[in-house]
């Protein structure tokens, strides 16, 4: 930190005491204090610090005044300290209106964040500002009208998520604020250019809820799609809240998995792992009538869905926000409870596994203030998590936003690479996609502060460099391989691990006693590692090249990855590395994981028989092999005898050419044959207008448990031929990998 910033902080806190971790900087956000319900940080002019939306507008159950709705423009890059500049109007224009949240995201894919401002009591449409990116950066176009929002809604929050898949991100908005009547959550899916279209089928499921206050899309069940949970200020005939899951494209359906609530008064919740088994639990807050605190997702180790309210929490405050972040840097999600009680905001200290303890009253500045919204980020880029309150409600006295500057640890910790999806089977021609979960030390309305990429080299060819860990040492010290290659470790003088000790590539291979790993390394460079417990040291040389692609985050913790091909098609196999960095610069890359590719096309081989006619039978296929849809792949034959009953043989063993019956059988041994068939054609004489026809998709769903994704199928028809010395009359060959 420059001396000119230090200064400035220091005479902008307060005399502290020495125990007191967030630090209240007084009158640092600029503008006239107003009733402000939501506040969320972004880089909107990519400049490498985050600056603010606030959502102000008045009203508790009823619309009170309109007002400007507000971001401040972080000065700390261009300047060297940290102070805002209230550009709203200059970079918003004049809008105005009753604000109630603020959510951010690339909605039209180029780079740049946009925003959407959720308006509550019907008084206006979402209000969706698209950032001008490189020509104007920062500054935003209001375009509701042009881009699907033509229809005011009463929203108090949303969040944007891909919830089908597909690559952009979508939005639900929840749509009956505090006094209005009761109704259904909202789904808007993305076109990929940022225009939007409300789908009311998609919430058709959900029950009609009033009082709906919070929106958070996250993997609640742990199959890999984004779910939908809204906690509600009121009872709602005993179902307070939604737990809504997604088929996987976009649509939610009820589940008989309840979230256990004391209290019609629930005015805020989050979502994200608490107690450290890799599911998603809840955290809860509202009046002092409720006992709020965290509440356990049983999914692990159960494997079922369901919740279970833990130790309830002694506070008796009017609680109206809550943030995750681990801001005593332990691992594990720590929690901020923002007070309308008008006492300092309220911090818990998470013991692991979920349990919370307070944190003591000196761990932040005393400032009394009705609090309504907060959000966690690192305002000034010294790698800790700052605290920003939002103000309403109460007296309007106590209206001016506040900035809590954090001067504790700084993250040291890398994001946490929880799991990653990745297709069954790999078509040779692409694209392919690969699905992370990663968590890191803030989780606060879907935001992280993780960025995502990724390398990868599509393999055409293997280059293998064999290394041979003995008592003495290593055969080859120093190998080199290009971008893709293998290094295959054995391991003669018992198990040993290979740490690779170049950060951020610390990742280790384990290789068997009398065995051996293969290391397939992506990125060129030069990696140095150690051998344990044999102590000797070794270097591997990357060279050639390989693909950045940047990772989505779509929503939740779960990211994004599509790999194009670069082979043209001859690929072998995909290697590939994912890289997340957090906002104080630690990164994790994943140890590189090596996919085979397999060659989806249709393709004919061998020979056809002769028949007796001098006609040559043809086999011919159109569609999709499919394990599962029963339709759409024909598998048939022309050029056969009129009036014949035939057989198609397949097998998942795969081609052969072996004489049979005075022709040539093309499929392996063991072999299954569908039903028998009829060749039609004339209804009388001889003729070759016969031919056969199967849909093989009906045949696969027909015997489930014969066929997987990934098999090779190949198949051949036989029929009747009475003029033939052997009455067999054989067609060509098909094979057809099953990709799905």
């Amino acid at each position: 930190m420059d001396l000119t910033h230090a200064l400035a902080l220091l005479a902008l806190a307060p005399s502290l005491a020495p125990a007191q971790q967030f630090q209240h900087l007084v009158g640092l956000l600029p503008g006239t204090p107003r009733w402000t319900e939501g506040v969320e940080a972004a880089d909107v002019d990519r400049d490498g610090d985050l600056d603010l939306f606030f959502a102000d507008g008045e009203g508790f159950n009823a619309a009170g005044v309109k007002r400007q709705n507000v971001l401040l423009v972080n000065q700390f890059v261009p300047n060297g300290t940290l102070s805002f500049t209230d550009e709203s109007v200059a970079r918003l224009g004049t809008r105005v209106s009753n604000a109630k949240a603020v959510i951010t995201g690339d909605v039209n894919g180029d780079g740049w964040v946009d925003a959407l401002v959720c308006n509550a009591w019907d008084t206006d449409v979402p209000f969706l500002y698209i950032n001008h990116g490189a020509s104007n950066p920062g500054f935003f176009t209001m375009e509701s009208a042009t881009r699907g929002f033509t229809t005011a809604v009463s929203s108090g929050g949303g969040q944007f998520a891909d919830i089908d898949d597909d690559g952009d991100l979508d939005l639900v908005l929840n749509d009956a604020y505090l006094g209005t009547a009761a109704r259904r959550p909202r789904v808007y899916f993305n076109d990929g250019a940022g225009a939007f279209t409300y789908t009311a089928a998609a919430m058709v499921a959900a029950p009609t809820k009033t009082a709906q206050m919070e929106t958070h899309l996250a993997d609640i069940d742990n199959d890999w799609d984004i779910d939908f949970i809204g906690f509600t200020r009121a009872a709602n005939g005993g179902t307070n809240h939604y737990v809504l899951l997604n088929n996987g494209s976009g649509t939610f359906a009820t589940t008989t998995n309840m979230i256990p609530s004391n209290s019609g008064a629930t005015y805020a919740g989050e979502v994200g792992d608490l107690d450290g088994d890799s599911d998603i639990d809840l955290f809860l807050v509202s009046l002092s009538s409720f006992a709020e605190g965290a509440i356990r997702n049983n999914l692990a180790p159960s494997g079922t869905l369901g919740f279970t309210a833990l130790t309830a929490l002694a506070d008796s405050n009017d609680d109206n926000e809550i943030c995750l972040f681990d801001w005593d840097i332990d691992g594990d999600y720590d929690v901020i409870v923002g007070s309308l009680s008008n006492t300092r905001e309220t911090l818990w200290t998470n013991g692991g596994s979920g349990n919370f303890t307070h944190a003591g009253a000196t761990i932040i500045s005393a400032v009394s203030d009705p609090t309504l919204d907060a959000t966690v980020a690192d305002l000034d880029n010294d790698g800790r998590y700052d605290i920003v309150t939002a103000q309403g409600e109460g007296s309007s006295a106590q209206w001016a936003n506040k900035v809590y500057r954090n001067t504790g640890p700084i993250d040291t910790r890398k994001p946490v690479l929880v799991g990653t999806k990745e297709p069954a089977t790999m078509p040779a021609a692409g694209p392919w996609k690969v699905r992370a979960k990663v968590r890191d030390q803030v989780f606060d309305n879907g935001l992280n502060w993780v960025a995502a990429s990724a390398r990868y080299v599509v393999r055409t060819q293997t280059a293998v460099e064999s290394v041979l860990i003995t008592a003495s040492g290593l055969s080859n010290a120093a190998v080199t391989i290009p971008a893709g290659g293998i290094v295959r470790m054995t391991a003669v003088a018992g198990a040993q691990t290979v740490r690779f000790t170049n950060a951020p590539y610390d990742h280790t291979v384990a290789v068997p006693g009398a065995g051996m790993a293969d290391v397939a390394l992506v990125a060129p460079g030069v990696y140095a590692y150690t051998v344990q417990p044999s102590g000797f040291n070794g270097t591997i040389t990357v060279t050639g090249s390989a693909t950045t692609v940047a990772g989505q985050h779509s929503g939740g913790q779960l990211y994004r990855f599509l790999f194009a091909d670069t082979s043209g098609g001859t690929g072998k196999a995909l290697v590939y590395e994912l890289a997340f960095k957090d906002a104080a610069g630690n990164t994790l890359v994943s140890a590189p994981r090596t996919l085979s590719l397999t060659d989806c096309s249709l393709s004919t081989y061998c020979t056809a028989k002769t028949n007796s006619l001098g006609c040559v039978p043809s086999i011919l296929m159109t569609g999709t092999p499919s394990t599962v849809s029963g339709t759409g792949f024909q598998v048939g034959a022309t050029s056969v005898l009129n009036q014949k009953s035939g057989l198609f043989f397949y097998s998942l063993s795969g081609a052969v050419a072996q004489p049979f019956q005075g022709g040539t059988m093309c499929i392996a041994a063991p072999r299954q044959r569908s039903a028998i068939l009829s060749s039609g054609g004339a209804a009388s004489g001889n003729d070759c207008s016969g031919s056969f026809g199967l849909d093989f998709n009906a045949e696969m769903r027909a015997h489930p448990t014969r066929f997987a994704v990934g098999d090779t199928v190949t198949g051949q028809f036989w029929s009747r031929d009475p003029a033939d010395p052997f009455q067999t009359s054989l067609s060509d060959a098909v094979r057809a990998c099953l990709c799905q």
